[in-house]
């Protein structure tokens, strides 16, 4: 019963600060590409600024071999914290474009340190039997800035101004680091000794591959959606809406996984998200409240491929290896986000937006079906693991 109650106030100190340090990352999502415009960048500058953050993400996270051996999970957590609020500020000297993305490069840096070290910590602090649950918890912690931040930054822009939103961000995220230095130093030396096992060098998971595909497609949406529709309200609310159906079902395909196995939901629900994207394209015209249920189908399918794709990653590398397994996720998390926006940024002039969601619906589809013959019984029956 001690166990399991420090477990719960670990937890929660873990599920706060990482909430503090991604709004800070959810805050400016949609703003920085705005900033970026008005400073004169076109679209596929625009684009870029998604890219470059996630780019550097991925980059650092390829990194984290080398980083385990110098830092715990839990001051990784907390440097990638600071390092999101000293950077963050620096988006106030100039809206031009070299120096917006060599910010968003170091902030991405952060980025990457926090969110591998905070999945791969919520694995390692759950109780026994209740990984899926903690990460599906984690995933809410995660999630809430998207839901509360990410629509929520487009609008404090214009309300306060691009400054004073940059250094509220960089208060957040500060606030971060001292709760994540009160965490204990579980799982170092078993998160450092995953990379000597060759698990790095293995194919791919279809449940990883699947997963990219739909992080493609939500970091094409939050990036694009408020630029297509600049004087409307509509995109802040279909990104509030998107983001509070993926936290619900990521918290809801955790207790799935724990009780009836894990891979059951990554290929149905990656077919959610693409008739989500099928809808954006079909309502991106007229921009009202049709376009708001698209983003919530494509929000509640989004949140079920998350939870449900890491689990199945995590139990593929196994007990001790959590670090690898966070890696490995976030890799395709990060990288789907920012190659997203960046391809679509350069390619949009050819085919508007409304082209851009359907060739998305069309890879959603495509990749389900792959991840479903790549990945056979795995994906859809996999072993219980409650």
């Amino acid at each position: 019963m001690r166990q399991e109650s420090s477990a719960s106030r670990h937890l929660a100190f873990l599920f706060v600060s990482a909430f503090l340090a991604i709004g800070n990352f959810a805050a400016l999502m949609s703003v920085v590409p705005l900033w970026a415009a008005h400073g004169g960048a076109g679209s596929g500058g625009v684009g870029a600024t998604t890219g470059v953050t996630l780019g550097a993400t991925v980059l650092t996270q390829l990194t984290m071999p080398w980083l385990f051996r110098l830092l715990t999970l839990r001051r990784m957590l907390a440097v990638g914290a600071f390092v999101l609020a000293l950077a963050t500020p620096a988006y106030a000297l100039t809206d031009a474009l070299v120096p917006v993305l060599a910010v968003s490069a170091v902030r991405g840096a952060g980025f990457a340190c926090v969110v591998v070290a905070g999945v791969a910590l919520a694995a390692e602090i759950a109780p026994p039997g209740r990984v899926a649950t903690s990460a599906g918890m984690f995933g809410v912690a995660a999630g809430l800035p998207n839901v509360l931040l990410l629509p929520a930054g487009v609008w404090l822009a214009q309300q306060w101004g691009f400054t004073s939103l940059f250094l509220a961000a960089a208060a957040v995220a500060l606030a971060a680091v001292p709760l994540a230095l009160a965490l204990p130093e579980t799982g170092g030396h078993a998160t450092r000794r995953t990379f000597g096992h060759s698990h790095l060098d293995r194919r791919p998971l279809a449940a990883a591959g699947v997963f990219l595909t739909t992080t493609a497609t939500f970091g094409t949406v939050a990036t694009f959606l408020p630029v297509a529709l600049p004087a409307s309200p509509i995109p802040s609310l279909a990104l509030l809406i998107l983001s509070a159906g993926a936290v619900v079902t990521r918290l809801v395909s955790g207790a799935v996984a724990d009780r009836y196995g894990s891979g059951r939901l990554v290929v149905p629900c990656a077919v959610v998200c693409g008739l989500g994207a099928a809808g954006l394209a079909a309502t991106m015209d007229d921009g009202g409240p049709a376009l708001v249920l698209a983003a919530a189908v494509f929000g509640l399918g989004l949140g079920a491929v998350q939870n449900d794709s890491f689990v199945v990653v995590l139990q593929h590398f196994g007990p001790g290896r959590s670090g690898a397994a966070s890696t490995i996720w976030n890799i395709a998390y990060d990288g789907g986000m920012g190659l997203g926006p960046l391809v679509v940024g350069f390619g949009l002039a050819l085919t508007g937006y409304a082209g851009v969601f359907v060739a998305l619906a069309f890879a959603l589809i495509a990749a389900a079906a792959a991840g479903r013959m790549l990945g056979g019984r795995r994906m859809g029956m996999a072993e219980h693991t409650g």
